[in-house]
């Protein structure tokens, strides 16, 4: 099987557009069909802007009584991670969280993923104050100048236990 070329819109660029409406014109465009299924992942996904696992977004859509399977919510985040509309974040074995690019207001985010729950502890002021690269004063543009690489925004995860749990 041949593999055709896909159509890729980047979110970020298409002020006009919601977020939505782009995925689903890319979807359109690159010959998938747009299910009820999928509409309502697309409507749960656009208005989010912490990264969220698989897991964590098939619960919230079912607390909707929605009648949608874990296999179809699995089989929606790979397609939109293939297409570029979501980044795909493989954390530990089995882990992966995605991250929804675009008009989110602030990009850049410090991240402890719990090993033992498996919350996902987002900005704490601890954590944050934790992390001694600061990037200011176009630092960024210093730091990456010999790898000839651009920062725009940035996502730092750690591992390790939240607060409940490293209280047990």
């Amino acid at each position: 099987m041949v593999e055709k070329d896909k159509v890729i819109y980047k979110t970020e660029n298409m002020k006009k557009e919601s977020k939505k409406e782009v995925w689903i014109k890319n979807l359109k465009d690159n010959g998938y069909k747009l299910t009820e299924q999928r509409k309502e992942i697309l409507g749960f996904l656009s208005k989010e802007i912490y990264p969220r696992n698989a897991d964590d977004i098939y619960l919230e859509l079912n607390k909707k009584n929605s009648k949608i399977g874990m296999a179809t919510v699995y089989r929606t985040l790979d397609l939109l991670s293939s297409l570029k509309l979501v980044h795909k974040i493989n954390i530990g074995s089995n882990r992966a969280f995605y991250l929804f690019p675009g008009d989110n207001k602030d990009n850049s985010a410090i991240y402890l993923v719990c090993e033992k729950c498996g919350k996902l502890v987002s900005n704490n002021k601890c954590l944050n104050n934790s992390v001694k690269i600061r990037l200011v004063d176009n630092a960024a543009k210093n730091i990456f100048k010999n790898c000839r690489l651009g920062v725009n925004h940035f996502q730092i995860f750690f591992s390790g236990l939240c607060e409940t749990c490293s209280s047990k």
